[in-house]
């Protein structure tokens, strides 16, 4: 019945065939039904450019981790959780330290796989508020889904889960909640962003090394829990492992940047995006799937094809949406050329070199050179400078309204940039994870005007 969706997807015939035990059990366990099969085509189809076969490919990435999360008990020696906002050279180095051991993203994965592809997320939204993140209290939908997925019984419950309780609450007490209920080891992270207004990209030497003493908590629980002693290598291997991934996809996200008419959509960027967050289990067939589209995305620059015509307005758009594709596909369809969008991803000035030589503490340092996650001025700047460099016409920024710690972000940058920069700003109002509440068609007249007003000055 799923045939077509994983040749979509970049599965082979023969490579279908031997995993269909595994894809019908873990199908099974998340409710992924023969009606759902459909459905996931046409999303598939609509949203994402399957020409090409580096975007075939990272939904074969998805699908893969989508598959092993419900299996994970029964396949693995050890199983750990954690979700956003994890530094990935963390969860990348306790990969390393043995094949026995699973460490999972549970929200990304969910969403990537049962909002984006499936879109079957609503159940698992409404199980996180039944069971303690309720209706109508700004609560994360990342945050819910991860609850949800337990609560529901689509995945097993793990021996560890890692609870990253330094940029905002809801790590803590959806975790917190679920050590409760279901009786799981939980090591928290905590945190002191206490630098002052406008100090970022300066970064206090007391809170990395802070950070830098709870990532070394997290792995001392991680060796107490699975019995497995983290290495130098291991270590290094994660910080490998996620640095080839940053360095692909950085260089991917500067070529769409840059080229005019714009190459492909961002909409296939973002699955991409989204490795940062996550534990891959098969990181290399994820630096194969970029290395694959960088190549296709060179040959589309060369030939002067793209998803936006050529001299389109150049325009930030300040947020991804790791469930609904479609904002992306709205706002390009509308003649906008979305120059920068992954606003926590690359470090838009230069830093003075790391101080310490410590491990845990240049993992963190680096971390926090992303504005948006050390401050509310750092990531005011981090927008402004990013305009500024990429001479941007205009911005569209996303006011998150269940996400706390970001949400106040957008209004104040929306100011600052009017007045440092003279361009026009747009807020959107909307979810990363949560579509319940807003959508593409809602959002169109708003971004439609906004796009016909750059139009104009361009023009003029």
């Amino acid at each position: 019945m799923y045939t077509e969706l994983f040749r979509l997807c970049g599965y082979e015939d023969a490579e279908i065939e031997k995993e269909r035990p595994r894809i019908d059990k873990a199908f099974g366990m998340l409710g992924i039904e023969k009606e759902d099969i459909p459905r996931a085509e046409k999303r598939v189809r609509e949203n994402f450019d399957l020409n090409l076969q580096g975007v075939r490919q990272l939904l074969h990435v998805w699908m893969d981790e989508l598959i092993a999360l419900p299996l994970c008990r029964e396949e693995y020696n050890k199983v750990i959780y954690s979700d956003w906002p994890l530094p990935g050279p963390l969860v990348m180095a306790a990969h390393r330290m043995s094949d026995d051991i699973y460490i999972g993203s549970i929200g990304e994965v969910l969403n990537l796989g049962m909002g984006q592809i499936f879109d079957k997320l609503t159940p698992l939204l409404e199980a996180g508020e039944e069971t303690g993140l309720g209706v109508g209290k700004a609560h994360c939908g990342l945050w819910q889904t991860h609850i949800g997925g337990i609560a529901k019984g689509m995945i097993p419950i793990p021996d560890l889960m890692i609870s990253p309780n330094w940029y905002c609450d809801q790590p803590s007490h959806a975790d917190q909640l679920l050590a409760e209920l279901y009786d799981i080891p939980t090591v928290y992270m905590d945190g002191v962003l206490d630098d002052q207004w406008g100090q970022w990209p300066d970064i206090s030497e007391h809170l990395i090394a802070y950070m830098g003493d709870q990532m070394e908590k997290a792995f001392k629980k991680i060796e107490e829990v699975t019995g497995y002693t983290l290495t130098e290598e291991a270590r290094q291997d994660g910080l490998n492992d996620t640095w080839s991934t940053y360095l692909n996809f950085n260089t991917l996200a500067e070529m769409v940047s840059k080229s005019d008419p714009q190459a492909i959509s961002h909409a296939d960027l973002t699955l991409a995006f989204m490795f940062s967050f996550t534990p891959l289990r098969k990181r290399e067939l994820a630096n194969e799937a970029l290395s694959i589209l960088i190549r296709e995305t060179k040959e589309r620059i060369e030939k002067g094809e793209g998803v936006v015509e050529k001299g389109a307005p150049r325009i930030y758009f300040g947020l991804r949406f790791a469930v609904d594709p479609t904002i992306h596909k709205m706002v390009e369809s509308l003649g906008l050329r979305s120059q920068v969008v992954f606003i926590d991803w690359m470090t838009p000035v230069e830093t003075k070199p790391p101080k310490s030589t410590k491990y845990s503490d240049i993992v963190m340092e680096a971390f926090l050179r992303r504005g948006v996650v050390h401050s509310a001025s750092g990531g005011i700047e981090y927008i402004i400078t990013y305009c500024r460099e990429w001479n941007v016409e205009g911005a569209i920024l996303c006011f998150p309204y269940s996400c706390r710690p970001y949400a106040i972000l957008p209004l104040m940058a929306r100011k600052a940039i009017k007045e440092e920069l003279g361009i026009p700003v747009l807020v959107l109002e909307g979810d990363t994870y949560d579509t319940r509440d807003y959508s593409a068609g809602q959002l169109r007249t708003r971004v439609e005007t906004f796009a016909e007003l750059l139009k104009m000055r361009k023009a003029a």
